[in-house]
């Protein structure tokens, strides 16, 4: 079985949200963590981060909630693992098929930025 947590790091006073911290799945399963309250960061990003025990944390991806776009350029080795999608309350990450390197504690992060 897989343990995987997840917790939240604020940015820019938003009070983001995440239920489930702390989630076990068996390997091959599916697994998702969601990110709420982000709305008060209009025109942001969301980006979403995995921390194993040993490691330092790793940004996995950022997540446009206004393009609902993904973008994972950032030498993640398990990029190609996970999936974002914007829900009625924020915004959630997903692994479609857990394995066992999957094992880590996910935090979600909020950056709101201008076009000006």
């Amino acid at each position: 079985m897989l343990k995987v947590s997840n917790s939240t790091l604020v940015s820019m006073a938003a009070e983001l949200i995440q239920e489930d911290l702390t989630l076990t799945r068996g390997v091959g399963e599916s697994v998702s963590f969601s990110c709420g309250g982000f709305q008060q960061c209009s025109g942001s990003y969301m980006y979403w981060y995995q921390k194993k025990e040993t490691e330092p944390l790793k940004l996995i991806l950022r997540f446009d909630q206004n393009r609902h776009t993904v973008h994972d350029d950032y030498g993640h080795p398990q990029k190609g693992d996970f999936s974002a999608m914007k829900t009625q309350t924020g915004c959630e990450l997903k692994i479609n098929k857990v394995k066992v390197d999957h094992s880590a504690s996910y935090y979600c992060n909020c950056w709101s930025h201008s076009d000006k």
